[in-house]
C-alpha cells in the first residue's frame, strides 16, 4: 500500500494491490486518514488493481482512441 498525501490538491491518493484490496477496509482507512485533518474538504483517492493484463487492456483503450479521432 502507498499512500500520498496531496497538501496542494487537499487529497489523500491510497494505492493497493489486489491482494491488499482484500485485506484493507477502505471506509475504516478513510476515516483513519481525515481524522488527521482538520479541513473538512480533504478528500481519500483510491487507485486499485485490475484482475487483467495491462498490456492489451492499454492497446484496446488506444486503438478505440485512434478510431474515434
Amino acid at each position: 500500500m502507498l499512500i500520498k498525501d496531496n497538501q496542494k490538491m487537499r487529497y489523500y491518493e491510497v494505492w493497493l494491490t489486489n491482494e491488499e484490496q482484500a485485506e484493507v477496509d477502505r471506509a475504516e482507512l478513510t476515516k483513519k486518514l481525515l481524522s488527521k485533518k482538520s479541513d473538512s474538504k480533504y478528500k481519500v483517492v483510491y487507485y486499485l488493481s485490475g484482475s487483467a493484463e495491462l498490456y492489451p487492456c492499454i492497446e484496446g483503450l488506444l486503438l478505440e482512441n485512434l478510431r474515434r479521432a
